[in-house]
């Protein structure tokens, strides 16, 4: 098939209207699969604090294993799409992801964990991207805007779904139960998918850039490692942590020159060379930055600090899902009359305003206030993904759209776990910030004491009134710690916002 016909092919797809419809519909239990995984994941983790004795640092890596092992192997998609097509290659990645879930909720250690994981991670890194490129080769481009729209709106359904199917599964039975939700879901995808989905002709790819698919895994890796080990070894005080990021820097900058220097590079670089593709990368990795930085915080200060119990939490973070698909649909249907620019603002300061509420809480807030603001964080998310996406892929052309779609899945993976590293480092780092501060002053020699009536469990005369007030002094720091989080978020939000005006404002 000509350049050209493949071109008008992807332009007008030869399809009705109904036609589009059903194929949309078919794909959708692939994302909602994987987007219930992630959030009721993030439900379950306290829980699963607890059963593997685990850190807070050690169960981050039960979300960045998966996201680290996304992004390595993303744009891998691009190249077997065009080998196997996207049809008979969808229904494998859906088959690998159930088999992968069965395996994660066997797991009994740490380690055996964050391996099924990662495993689990490889083949989730292909929905994405696969649904990107149905939705592109399905869709004409006047309705992408809508389409991306229907496509956010069934991933994040498993949004609602995911925290509170998972916070009744863990509350009822246990966490490994969360797991086994993508049975169900993967099934239904395997129905539909080969049912519905019209046939693509696999195509001869270029050759496989092997090369370039290590150097860009090895820098991916060593980043993660950098991010997630950190805060433990003291940044770069460590020489360890300086080691992760002389590999890292070297295997990215190798990946560079090799891309631009090559016949058939792993990723296309001309990709990079269209404006609005760039900026719509920025503004994807902050948006994914956000949502996993939010699904790594928000779960644990709810149970932990605020003593919320695991099934209402579930229902307050249902919320996020719910304003997420009503800001999807709405947006959809408004980049049919209007540019994604002011859309995109709308939701950045939705977002700011939702972070900043959040910075403001206290240990007797009441939960009315707390649901009202995951709900503005998932409506803004779902604006600024929604017309982020659209503006992305408006001026892109049809025969670069598979490495576009690799691109911009994998600056998700790599924000999504950098999101969830640098949130929890500076939790960290924070949380022992406030520490000092608060028990700097706490002893049997400062006059304050002797001058107040403390309750009797927290004498200062005796061990066990001393280890008391000192376990409440780690619960009052930790606290301060996720409002400093807060805040960093809502700073993130306002400094991005300049980037729009770099934006044009009507497509090519």
């Amino acid at each position: 098939m000509s350049s050209a016909s493949t071109e008008t092919d992807s332009e007008e797809p030869a399809l009705s209207p109904r036609q589009r419809l059903m194929v949309a519909l078919a794909i959708l239990p692939a994302g909602a699969m994987q987007g219930m995984d992630t959030f009721a994941t993030g439900v379950a983790m306290p829980r699963m604090m607890g059963s593997l004795s685990a850190t807070i640092t050690e169960i981050s890596w039960v979300l960045t294993a998966y996201l680290v092992a996304s992004a390595m192997f993303t744009p891998l998609y691009s190249w077997l799409s065009q080998k196997f097509g996207c049809k008979r290659l969808f229904t494998v990645v859906v088959m690998g992801f159930v088999l992968a879930s069965i395996l994660v909720s066997q797991s009994t250690s740490i380690p055996q964990l964050v391996t099924f994981r990662f495993i689990q991670g490889i083949f989730g890194a292909g929905l994405n991207p696969l649904s990107i490129q149905v939705v592109l080769r399905t869709f004409p481009t006047s309705h992408h805007g809508p389409a991306f729209g229907w496509l956010s709106t069934g991933r994040h359904s498993a949004v609602v779904c995911g925290p509170i199917v998972g916070g009744l599964l863990t509350e009822l039975f246990d966490w490994r139960v969360v797991y086994l939700m993508n049975v169900p879901l993967g099934l239904l995808a395997l129905v539909l998918i080969p049912m519905i989905l019209p046939k693509d002709v696999p195509q001869e790819p270029k050759r496989f850039d092997f090369f370039g698919f290590l150097a860009l895994s090895i820098a991916i890796a060593f980043f993660q490692l950098m991010f997630n080990r950190g805060e433990k070894l003291d940044w770069f005080d460590s020489n360890t942590i300086i080691l992760y990021t002389m590999v890292g820097t070297a295997a990215l900058y190798v990946f560079f020159v090799h891309a631009t220097t090559t016949l058939h590079p792993y990723l296309n670089p001309r990709v990079l060379s269209n404006r609005e593709f760039c900026i719509g990368l920025v503004f994807s990795f902050f948006t994914h930055f956000m949502v996993y930085g939010y699904a790594g915080l928000l779960p644990p200060i709810l149970q932990n600090q605020l003593g919320i119990p695991v099934i209402e939490a579930g229902f307050i973070l249902m919320n996020r899902g719910l304003g997420t698909m009503a800001a999807s649909l709405l947006a959809g249907a408004l980049l049919l009359r209007f540019q994604a620019r002011p859309i995109i603002f709308l939701g950045m300061l939705v977002v700011a305003i939702s972070t900043a509420t959040l910075s403001s809480l206290t240990p007797s807030t009441s939960t009315l206030p707390i649901a009202i603001a995951i709900l503005l964080q998932g409506f803004g998310l779902g604006f600024m993904s929604t017309a982020t996406m659209t503006a992305a892929f408006s001026t892109i052309d049809p025969s670069l759209r598979p490495d576009a779609a690799s691109i911009m899945i994998t600056t998700r993976r790599v924000a999504s776990s950098v999101g969830v590293s640098v949130m929890i480092a500076t939790l960290v780092n924070s949380t022992q910030s406030a520490r000092s501060v608060l028990s700097e002053n706490v002893s049997f020699y400062n006059e304050r004491f002797h001058h107040f009536e403390l309750p009797d469990k927290w004498n200062l005369d005796s061990i066990e009134g001393m280890m008391s007030l000192n376990k409440l002094i780690d619960s009052q720091a930790e606290f301060i710690g996720y409002l400093f989080d807060f805040q960093l978020m809502t700073m993130i939000t306002v400094c991005t916002m300049p980037l729009l005006l770099f934006m044009r404002t009507k497509k090519k």
